[in-house]
C-alpha cells in the first residue's frame, strides 16, 4: 500500500524509542510487535454507531523488533533520542 496522508499516522510526539540495526545500519524501517492495553470511552449513538471519544494507553510492551532491510532482529538496538 503506498504511503499517503490518509493511511499514515504520525507518532513523533508519542514514540520515545528509536532503533538502529547494527548489522546493516538501518535507522528507518522496522517491524515492531507491540502489545498495548488501552482504556477507551465508547459512546454509542441511539442508532447504534460507535464513536470512541477518549483512549488512554494503560500499558505497552514491545515483544520484538525486526529490521526490514536485513530481515532479522539479532542486531537491532535502541538508540538515545537526540534533542
Amino acid at each position: 500500500m503506498p504511503c499517503t496522508c490518509a493511511n499514515v499516522r504520525r507518532y513523533r510526539s508519542d514514540v520515545t524509542t528509536r532503533y538502529r540495526c547494527a548489522a546493516c545500519g538501518n535507522l528507518t524501517r522496522f517491524d515492531v510487535v507491540e502489545t498495548t492495553t488501552v482504556r477507551s470511552f465508547y459512546h454509542f449513538t441511539v442508532g447504534g454507531d460507535l464513536v470512541v471519544e477518549e483512549s488512554d494507553v494503560v500499558a505497552s510492551t514491545v515483544e520484538s523488533v525486526t529490521c526490514r532491510w536485513c530481515g532479522h532482529g539479532r542486531d537491532v538496538e535502541e538508540i538515545a533520542e537526540t534533542a
